[in-house]
């Protein structure tokens, strides 16, 4: 069985609950995990780098719904990210001022 981390151990490094971490994987936006014996979810370690970047994301506007096309959106490294403004931020071209 390879390593792996719990839902409550991916939940409490990423700073979500852990019914957050779970809507995430219904939509699509963290991989669908390795299932112990018993049953329970093992999630790789990077998916709490995962949920902290769509978290991030979020605080800067984008929904994570629906991509810039209109098509819906899988994965948040699926958008483009652009340089925005002088601050050093990034953000989808979504967020952008009109």
């Amino acid at each position: 069985m390879k390593p792996g981390l719990r839902s409550g151990q991916v939940a409490e490094a990423a700073a979500v609950n852990q019914q957050t971490l779970r809507y995430y994987e219904r939509r699509g936006l963290v991989a669908e995990p390795d299932r112990t014996l018993g049953g329970h979810r093992l999630y790789p370690p990077e998916t709490a780098t995962i949920l902290r970047v769509i978290k991030t994301a979020q605080r800067l506007g984008n929904t994570w719904t629906r991509s810039p096309g209109g098509s819906a959106c899988r994965s948040p490294f699926s958008w483009p990210l652009q340089r925005a403004g002088e601050r050093g931020r990034w953000s989808s071209p979504r967020t952008r001022p009109r």
